[in-house]
């Protein structure tokens, strides 16, 4: 169950996005440095419309690991791409919304 301060900080993060509406892929790559990531990529419509930065930190508090923003997309050390998709959707992105690659 969420708290308000849960729902206004994720308000906060997604200003002016339908949480329905936003699309998100998440994949497994090797990064340049040769460590595994685990990439966020917002679907480009919705790129500029939600707090980046706001978004990786809570991921990254709540995965545990470190990572980065390169190029418009969340880099997560490691492989968390059923973590991160759970996340997506506690925080009220729909399921059916995260395509996981």
């Amino acid at each position: 169950m969420s708290t308000k301060n849960e729902d206004l900080e994720f308000r906060d993060i997604l200003k002016h996005l339908d949480r329905e509406s936003a699309h998100f892929v998440i994949r497994l790559e090797t990064h340049h440095s040769g460590r595994l990531v685990t990439v966020i990529q917002p679907h480009d419509l919705i790129r500029d419309s939600f707090d980046m930065p706001g978004l990786a930190h809570r991921l990254k508090q709540s995965l545990g690991t470190s990572g980065d923003i390169e190029n418009g997309r969340i880099i997560l050390h490691g492989d968390h791409r059923e973590q991160a998709k759970n996340e997506l959707v506690k925080l009220g992105v729909s399921p059916d919304n995260v395509e996981m690659i």
